[in-house]
């Protein structure tokens, strides 16, 4: 079933031997199976965000070091511009049948303004987590009402199933579509009931979460422009993204749940399917050269968590990457 498809999708990770490969796989287990005693469902305390206006504590050049910002771009305005207007919403609980089935979800938004196309971020709890401990812990639902970002945070499908456990989670491969048509669908329902950014549109997790985050950068790539895994990436095998997507990858060295080579393995993948040269150190992040799209690698000696300072990296990329 799904727990063996996964098991193979895993064990493709280059550069692993066969004893490496299974360790592996156990260890993501270990996540599956365990993440709400580990910290990874509720991802983390409060202690990750950074007070507004603060620089994170590293990795800021690597990860701001640019050619491109939200000014260079002009928007591109979703029908909801020229619609009615949408008021406020702050951690809306809302329902969006996809399929025949009714998935959940939170809504942060500010005040629909046709002259005002906003940007949309989607995150993704870890297994066994939820939105809210996702939207709160990390600070997200700060960072989406201080810039008035459009915050989108779903709950993952029931039933998951990894090595006998079964929670609520996310689709990790590119042959599996059910999470990804909810997110495709909830950004349809989005673009046409508010003012939508659709250059501005990024994707991030946390864990199993940002496992799903690096799959919707890869088939969703024509209409998300960057996306920012944290603990949480494998390499894509038999996905092509439609065009170049940016990548922003954190996950530490101390993580005994998610391998750091799986991790490392995952930026190699981004960084050769976005056709990168060389990387080098920069401010402690790995920075890929002559990419079609910018992909920057932060290894940091934290273990399995959302360390602090990267909601305000994350954005500060974001922001850095519009689509083109």
């Amino acid at each position: 079933m799904r727990s063996r498809a996964w098991a193979a999708k895993l064990t493709g990770v280059h550069g692993f031997d066969i004893a490496s490969r299974w360790c592996a796989y156990a260890a993501v287990a270990l996540v599956i199976a365990y993440g709400c005693a580990a910290g990874v469902g509720a991802v983390e305390t409060p202690r990750s965000a950074v007070a507004p206006g603060t620089s994170p504590p590293a990795a800021e050049a690597a990860v701001t070091a640019a050619p491109r910002t939200a000014h260079d771009v002009p928007p591109d305005a979703s029908p909801g511009c020229s619609g009615a207007s949408a008021s406020a919403v702050r951690g809306e609980r809302r329902q969006i049948t996809v399929a025949g089935e009714e998935r959940s979800y939170l809504l942060d938004a500010p005040a629909s303004e046709s002259a005002a196309p906003r940007p949309v971020v989607f995150a993704f709890h870890g297994f066994r987590g939820d939105a809210a401990g996702l939207r709160l812990g990390t600070g997200l639902a700060t960072l989406a009402e201080r810039e008035r970002v459009i915050l989108v945070t779903p709950e993952g499908h029931e039933g998951v199933q990894l090595l006998g456990t079964v929670g609520r989670g996310w689709d990790l491969g590119a042959d599996e579509t059910r999470d990804v048509a909810v997110v495709r669908a909830l950004l349809d329902a989005l673009e046409r009931e508010r003012c939508v950014d659709r250059r501005h549109v990024y994707a991030t997790g946390m864990s199993n979460g940002g496992f799903f985050a690096s799959l919707v950068g890869c088939t969703l790539a024509d209409r998300i422009a960057a996306i920012a895994p944290v603990a949480g990436a494998l390499p894509l095998a038999g996905c092509t993204p439609a065009r170049p997507v940016a990548v922003l990858l954190t996950f530490g060295r101390a993580d005994n749940l998610v391998p750091p080579t799986m991790m490392r393995a995952g930026g190699s993948w981004w960084a050769k399917t976005d056709g990168c040269g060389t990387g080098h150190d920069r401010d402690g992040c790995t920075a890929y050269e002559q990419c079609t799209a910018d992909v920057v690698v932060c290894e940091g000696p934290q273990a399995h968590t959302w360390p602090p300072g990267t909601t305000e990296r994350i954005w500060r990329f974001f922001v850095a990457h519009p689509r083109p």
